[in-house]
């Protein structure tokens, strides 16, 4: 069981993980809620490429904050 004053940061920990995982699976998606009213046309295949390759990092990132306490208490 966490303390509870880890219950924030995993919050937050929490919705960049899913938020990249959206970006990473979908990124139109993410586009179409957050960008397009601001667009006069679709971006091109790249801006969506760059997109899904930032969700990949954000996921990695938080994946390793997460996981790196614990992989070196046991001895890795």
């Amino acid at each position: 069981m966490r303390p509870p004053g880890l219950l924030f940061p995993t919050f937050i920990f929490a919705a960049v993980f899913l938020i990249g995982l959206i970006n990473a699976i979908n990124p139109r998606l993410m586009w179409t809620y957050f960008e397009k009213w601001k667009a006069k046309e679709e971006p091109s295949k790249a801006y969506f490429m760059v997109q899904r390759l930032m969700g990949i990092v954000a996921m990695v990132i938080i994946a390793w904050f997460v996981l790196y306490p614990r992989l070196m208490g046991m001895g890795f």
